[in-house]
C-alpha cells in the first residue's frame, strides 16, 4: 500500500489480482491485516484478473545517482526520497515531535497510560480487561475528543493527525499478528470433538443463527449501504455470531463460576462458537478479496493449513529441540519462533488472506507445553500490554460517534435499534437450547448474555471489511457500539443472577472420623510445585490402601493463570499425559501426571484421576474447594508454603502458597492436611541390609477435635506393613488443670472468637476416643501408647524435644480453638498459626531434629443447626 499526498491510494491484495482504487481521506495502514483502509468515495474501480500479476514484486521508485557521484567500478548508486532532520530536542526551532519516532512514542505513552487507568477501573467492577483496552481506544479516539475542542486540537488534530497514525497502524498491525498467535497457542481445537451436546448446540444454533440475522439486517435494515458496500452484510454477520473466549473466560472467573457445570458450558460454547467464527471470517475475507477467485483463496488456505501442519510445525519442533538449553530457550530458539510467526502471516497474505490467518494457525499446530509457561509469560506482557493497546486505539480512530457519521435522531435510532438487535440472536437460540436440554430459564438467560460478550475477533473482522472497502465509516460505526455495550452488561447480569460465594452442603463424608472403616476414602491432593509430589506420594502411599478401603485421588495441580490466559479445569483421561486428550499448561505438568500414574500401577487399591486447575492465586483456594465438594472429598492434602534446604533450613517456595492454605484451611468444606516435608520419603524407601525402610509415626495427642481426627489417620497409617505408630498422649497435672477456666478465648491471626466449651464434655469425649483406641491397638505390635504429664508449656516442648531424633513423620491436630494449660505460652510465641502451636514448635530453628511433620484439621459445618455431635464446641476461629 503506498500513501501518496493526495491521498491516492493503490491497493495489491495478492499476486492473482490488480486493483486499482481511489479513496479514503483519514488513515492508512495495515490494521487487521489488510490493505491499506481510508474514507470511503469510490471514484473508479477496475479489476483485471490476470495471474500472476507482474507488478507484484516491482522494485519502489529511486533516482539513479550514476555520473553525478563518482563511484568505483562495478558499483551503481540511487536514493529515494526523505526528509532527514537534525533534532537537537526543544533548543533549536525544530519540534522534534515532528519527527516519526518521537512522534510515535508520545502516542504509545498516551495510549498504554489511558489503558492501563481503565484496567485500574474496571477491575473493581468485575469487568475483562477486553472491556477496559476496548473503551480506551474509542476514548483516544473521535468520539469523545470531537466534543471538547480542547482535546480535539490537542489529540485528534495534533497527536494522532491522519499523517502520524502510519507508523502506530503499522506496529498495531505486528502487535496483533502476535497477539493471534498466542490465541491459537491457548487454544486446543482438538477439544471441540469433546464437548457436550449441550455446549454443542449452544455454540453452532448461536453462531450461525446469529450470522444470518446480522447479514439479513444489514440487507433489509439498512439498504442504504448496499448501493456501493455490498459486501458489508457479511461483516455484520460475523461481528454477531463472535463470542470472546477470553471476556468468557475471565468473566467466569470474576464470578467464581469457573469450576461449575455452567461455568464448564459456557466455556465450551466459547470455543465452539470461536472455531465457527475464525471459519466464517476467513469465508467473507476470501468473498471480499476476489469474488470470482473465491474457491482459489479457500483452496489455497486449505494448502497452507496442511503446509503448516507437515512441514513447518515438524520442522520448528526439531528446531526447538536442537536449540533448547535445559528447561530454558536460547536466543536462537526465540528468534526462530518469533519469525516464524511473521513468515507464516506473510504466507497467506501474499495468497489473498490476512496475516493474522497464518499467525493464528502457527500457533494452533504448536503444543504450548513445548514453548513453556515462562516463554508465554514474558511474550505475552510485552504484546498485550504494549502493542495492543495501539490496534483498538485505531478501532477508536476509526469510530465516530459524532455528526459527521451521526447525522441526525434517526441515524441514532437507527443504531439503538442495531444495539437492541444484536442481543436477540444468540440470547433466543440459547433458550431455546436451554428448554430442549431443561436448564433452568434463569441458567439460560444468564447463558445467553454471556454469549454475546465480544473478543478481540469481533473488531478484527470490521478493520477487514472497513479496509477492503466492504464497510463504510457510518456502518463500522453502528456496530462498534454493539461490541462494547454486549461485553459491558454481561458482569452485572451475571452477578445479579449468580452470588459470588457458594455454599456447600452438608455430607457425611466431611471427615475422616466419620468415615466408614469398609468406605473408600477420596483425597485431594494439590500440588504446587514439581518438588513437593514425592513427600506427597509417600505420605499417600504410607495412607494404607485396601481393597476393604481403596483410595479414590484427585491430583490436582495448581498452575497460576497467566494474565492472558484463559482459566481452565483439565480432567485428564486416562494415559492423559502422553495422548491428545489434553494439552500441557506448563513443563511440569508431563511429570507431575506420570508420577501419579505410577503410583496408581505400583498399587491397584489407588484410583487417581490426575486434574490441572488454571487461576489467579486470588481465586485459587475458590477453585481447590471447590472441585473438593464436586468430587466429595474427606481430606483435603496441602503441600506447606515452605521448603527444606540443602542446609536444613526453611525457605519460601511462594508467598501466595501461604495466603492460599490459609484460604484453604477457613472456607474447606472438608478436613484438610498441611505436609511440611523434610525428606519424609528418604527412609521409607531405604531398603538395605541396616534398614528395612520402615516409617516411624508419632502422633502428639494433646486433645480436641483436630487431635482426634489426626489419631484417626495415624491409626490408618498404621495398618501399612512398613509403618510404625506411637502415640503420646499429654495430660495436664492436678495443678495445672485446676487452673482452667469454664471459659476460653482463641485467637487467630489477630482476630479473637468467642469459644464456649464444656470442659468435662471434651475431657469425656477424649477419654472415650482414646479408651477406644487402646482397645483397637492392644494386640498391634506396631502401635505403642504412652502419657505423659506436663504442667504447662516449657515442659511439653520439653518433652516432645527430647523425641525428636526417633521419628519420621510427626501428625498433629491444628489445635484451633482449643486452650489448654500443656500449650500454655506456645501460641503467642507461633509463627505459622496454619499450623497450630504444637505443628510450629516442631519446625521452628530451635527444635533439635528435621522430622517432617502432618499437621490436621477437621471439618466444621459452618453455622450448624444442632451442636457438635462429638463435642460440645459450638464456635471456632477461622482465618477469613
Amino acid at each position: 500500500m503506498i500513501l501518496c499526498l493526495d491521498y491516492k491510494q493503490l491497493q495489491l491484495s495478492s499476486p492473482w489480482q490488480r486493483r486499482s482504487r481511489q479513496g479514503r481521506g483519514r488513515s492508512g495502514g495495515t490494521v487487521g491485516g489488510g490493505g491499506g483502509g481510508i474514507e470511503h468515495h469510490l471514484l473508479s474501480f477496475r479489476t483485471k484478473i490476470k495471474m500472476p500479476n507482474k507488478n507484484f514484486l516491482n522494485n519502489p521508485q529511486t533516482y539513479s545517482l550514476d555520473g553525478i557521484i563518482s563511484s568505483k567500478e562495478g558499483q551503481s548508486q540511487s536514493c529515494y526520497l526523505t526528509k532527514a532532520t537534525i533534532d537537537r530536542g526543544v533548543w533549536t526551532d525544530i519540534n522534534p515531535l515532528n519527527q516519526k519516532l518521537p512522534m510515535f512514542v508520545m502516542q504509545l505513552v498516551i495510549v498504554t497510560s489511558v489503558t492501563r487507568l481503565l484496567l485500574v477501573i474496571a477491575k473493581p467492577l468485575r469487568q475483562p480487561p477486553f472491556v477496559a483496552e476496548f473503551l480506551a481506544g474509542l476514548l483516544i479516539g473521535p468520539s469523545l475528543t470531537s466534543h471538547i475542542s480542547g482535546l480535539q486540537k490537542f489529540i485528534s488534530d495534533t497527536i494522532f493527525a491522519t499523517p502520524r497514525l502510519m507508523m502506530m497502524e503499522t506496529v498495531a498491525s505486528l502487535g496483533l499478528n502476535y497477539h493471534v498467535f498466542f490465541l491459537g497457542l491457548e487454544m486446543d481445537i482438538t477439544a471441540v470433538t469433546r464437548v457436550g451436546r449441550k455446549a454443542l448446540s449452544i455454540g453452532i444454533s448461536g453462531s450461525l443463527f446469529s450470522f444470518i440475522v446480522g447479514a439479513a439486517f444489514y440487507i433489509f435494515g439498512v439498504p442504504q449501504y448496499l448501493q456501493n458496500y455490498k459486501m458489508g452484510f457479511l461483516y455484520w454477520g460475523v461481528v454477531l455470531s463472535v463470542t470472546g473466549i477470553q471476556p468468557v473466560g475471565d468473566l467466569l472467573v470474576k464470578h467464581k463460576l469457573l469450576q461449575s457445570e455452567f461455568g464448564r458450558v459456557a466455556m465450551s460454547s466459547a470455543l465452539v462458537n470461536g472455531v465457527i467464527s475464525w471459519l466464517l471470517l476467513l469465508i467473507s475475507s476470501a468473498i471480499t478479496c476476489s469474488k470470482q477467485l473465491f474457491f482459489v483463496s479457500l483452496l489455497m488456505a486449505v494448502l497452507l493449513a496442511v503446509f503448516f501442519c507437515f512441514v513447518v510445525r515438524p520442522a520448528i519442533l526439531w528446531v526447538i529441540k536442537e536449540t533448547q538449553e535445559g528447561e530454558e530457550f536460547s536466543e536462537s530458539t526465540v528468534c526462530v519462533i518469533l519469525t516464524t510467526v511473521l513468515f507464516c502471516g506473510l504466507l497467506t497474505d501474499v495468497c489473498g488472506l490476512s496475516s493474522f490467518y497464518g499467525a493464528f494457525m502457527f500457533g494452533l499446530i504448536i503444543p504450548k507445553d513445548v514453548l513453556g509457561d515462562r516463554f508465554l509469560t514474558v511474550l505475552q506482557g510485552f504484546v498485550s500490554d504494549l502493542l495492543l493497546p495501539l490496534f483498538y486505539c485505531s478501532v477508536g480512530m476509526r469510530t465516530h460517534l459524532d455528526s459527521s457519521t451521526i447525522h441526525d435522531k434517526n441515524d441514532w435510532t437507527l443504531m439503538l435499534q442495531v444495539t437492541f438487535l444484536s442481543f436477540l440472536p444468540k440470547l433466543i437460540t440459547t433458550l431455546a437450547v436451554c428448554y430442549f436440554y431443561k436448564i433452568p430459564f434463569r441458567e439460560g438467560i444468564a447463558l445467553g448474555v454471556l454469549m454475546n460478550a465480544k473478543g478481540i475477533l469481533a473488531p478484527m473482522a470490521l478493520n477487514w471489511g472497513y479496509d477492503h472497502l466492504a464497510l463504510n465509516r457510518q456502518a463500522y460505526t453502528m456496530m462498534i457500539l454493539p461490541i462494547a455495550l454486549m461485553t459491558v452488561v454481561a458482569s452485572p447480569i451475571l452477578g445479579y443472577l449468580y452470588k459470588p460465594t457458594k455454599h456447600f452442603l452438608p455430607s457425611k463424608h466431611r471427615t475422616l472420623q466419620k468415615l466408614r472403616p469398609d468406605a473408600e476414602l477420596r483425597l485431594l491432593a494439590c500440588i504446587h510445585e514439581l518438588q513437593t509430589v514425592p513427600g506427597i506420594i509417600t505420605l499417600l502411599e504410607v495412607s494404607n490402601a485396601t481393597k476393604r478401603s481403596p483410595i479414590v485421588l484427585f491430583a490436582l495441580q495448581l498452575i497460576r493463570l497467566a494474565k492472558h490466559t484463559t482459566a481452565l479445569l483439565i480432567e485428564h483421561g486416562p494415559g492423559g499425559f502422553g495422548s491428545q486428550s489434553s494439552r500441557s499448561f506448563d513443563g511440569q505438568t508431563d511429570q507431575v501426571i506420570a508420577a501419579f500414574e505410577k503410583l496408581e500401577e505400583a498399587n491397584n487399591m489407588f484410583s487417581v484421576q490426575p486434574l490441572t486447575a488454571m487461576s489467579d492465586y486470588g481465586s485459587m483456594h475458590e477453585d481447590v474447594c471447590s472441585i473438593a465438594e464436586d468430587k466429595r472429598a474427606t481430606l483435603i492434602l496441602l503441600p506447606f508454603h515452605k521448603r527444606q534446604t540443602i542446609h536444613n533450613q526453611m525457605e519460601d517456595m511462594n508467598p501466595a502458597y501461604k495466603d492460599m492454605n490459609d484460604n484453604i484451611l477457613a472456607n474447606a468444606p472438608c478436613s484438610v492436611g498441611i505436609l511440611v516435608d523434610r525428606g519424609i520419603g528418604i527412609s521409607f524407601r531405604k531398603e538395605d541390609d541396616n534398614d528395612d525402610g520402615t516409617i516411624r509415626i508419632c502422633m502428639i495427642y494433646i486433645g480436641g477435635d483436630d487431635d482426634r481426627e489426626a489419631l484417626t489417620y495415624a491409626w490408618r497409617m498404621a495398618g501399612h506393613p512398613r509403618a510404625t505408630l506411637t502415640v503420646i498422649q499429654f495430660s495436664a497435672s492436678e495443678s495445672a488443670a485446676s487452673n482452667i477456666e469454664p471459659h476460653d478465648f482463641a485467637q487467630d491471626g489477630g482476630k479473637v472468637a468467642s469459644a464456649t466449651v464444656d470442659i468435662a464434655t471434651e475431657k469425656q469425649l477424649d477419654a472415650d476416643f482414646i479408651s477406644d483406641f487402646r482397645q483397637k491397638s492392644v494386640e498391634k505390635e506396631k502401635v505403642t501408647y504412652l502419657e505423659k504429664e506436663s504442667n504447662n508449656g516449657a515442659e511439653t516442648v520439653s518433652i516432645i524435644k527430647s523425641l525428636a531424633e526417633s521419628y519420621d513423620l510427626f501428625v498433629v491436630g491444628r489445635g484451633l480453638g482449643m486452650s489448654s494449660p500443656l500449650k500454655s505460652g506456645l501460641d503467642d510465641w507461633s509463627d505459622f498459626p496454619e499450623l497450630g502451636s504444637i505443628g510450629d514448635l516442631l519446625i521452628s530453628s530451635d527444635f533439635p531434629s528435621t522430622t517432617s511433620v502432618l499437621v490436621v484439621q477437621q471439618h466444621v459445618e459452618k453455622n450448624p443447626k444442632k451442636g457438635r455431635q462429638s463435642s460440645s464446641i459450638t464456635s471456632r476461629g477461622h482465618k477469613r
